[in-house]
C-alpha cells in the first residue's frame, strides 16, 4: 500500500500444509508475489496456515513519496524519515478508514485495476481528471476507489449495507448485515463500474 509492497521485502515465508500435513517453506520467488496476490491466494488458496516470515530490509532505505498524499503529509510532519513517512501512511489510512469497532469493515474492498497504458490514456481522454500510477512491466494502476466514486456510489446505503462516506473503496456494514448482501452489492459495483468505464474490478477479499 501507497507505493510500497510487503512482496518486495520478503525473504521466506514459512508455514504448515493442512493437506499434506507437514512444515513448508518457500522463497520470495516461490511467493509469486504480484500486486495484492500471490501463490497463497490462488493455488494454495486456504491450504497454507503461514506460521512465520522472514523479512529484508535495507540498511539505507530509499524512500517512495510518489503515492497519492504521502509527500504532502510527510512534509506537514517534518523532515522526510522512515518514521514520518510511517506517521503520515497512518494519518492518511485513519482518514479514509472507518473504525473497525464502530462501524463493521474489510478495509479496502477491491484492488486497484492494472491495465495497459493505451487503456489508460484511453480513459482519460474521456476523464480527464483519472489518477493512475505506474504498475510492473509498463502497465499503469488506476484508482478503484475513484472509479466507484464516478459511478456514484460513495456514501451509498442500502438497508445496512453501504459504501463508506469518506473512501468509496471501502463497504460496510452498518449492523445486521449478512454476507450475501455484502456480495450483491459488491457486484452491483462491480458492473457499475465496467458499464461505466469498461475496467472490471476485482475483489480483494476473499469470500467466503
Amino acid at each position: 500500500a501507497y507505493g510500497q509492497e510487503a512482496g518486495d521485502v520478503i525473504e521466506l515465508v514459512k508455514g504448515f500444509d493442512l493437506e499434506k500435513r507437514h512444515e513448508v517453506e518457500f522463497s520470495n520467488y516461490e511467493c509469486g508475489f504480484a500486486y495484492r496476490d500471490s501463490l497463497f491466494k490462488r493455488e494454495l488458496r486456504n491450504r497454507i496456515v503461514i506460521t512465520s516470515v522472514i523479512f529484508r530490509l535495507e540498511k539505507f532505505p530509499q524512500y517512495n513519496l510518489s503515492y497519492g498524499k504521502v509527500e504532502k503529509t510527510v512534509k506537514s510532519i517534518g523532515e522526510i524519515s522512515l518514521q514520518n513517512i510511517r506517521k503520515a501512511v497512518q494519518a492518511i489510512r485513519s482518514s479514509k478508514l472507518p473504525d473497525v469497532k464502530t462501524l463493521g469493515n474489510a478495509g479496502s474492498f477491491f484492488k486497484n485495476p492494472v491495465v495497459d497504458k493505451e487503456e489508460a490514456k484511453n480513459i482519460r481522454s474521456f476523464f480527464g481528471d483519472i489518477p493512475f500510477y505506474p504498475a510492473a512491466e509498463g502497465k499503469v494502476k488506476l484508482s478503484a476507489g475513484w472509479l466507484i466514486d464516478k459511478s456514484g456510489w460513495k456514501g451509498y446505503r442500502s438497508e445496512n449495507v453501504g459504501v463508506y462516506s469518506k473512501q468509496a473503496l471501502v463497504l460496510v456494514n452498518f449492523g445486521g448485515a449478512t454476507g450475501k448482501e455484502i456480495y450483491n452489492l459488491s457486484e452491483e459495483i462491480v458492473l457499475s463500474v465496467y458499464n461505466k468505464f469498461g475496467v472490471r474490478l476485482e475483489r480483494e477479499v476473499n469470500c467466503v
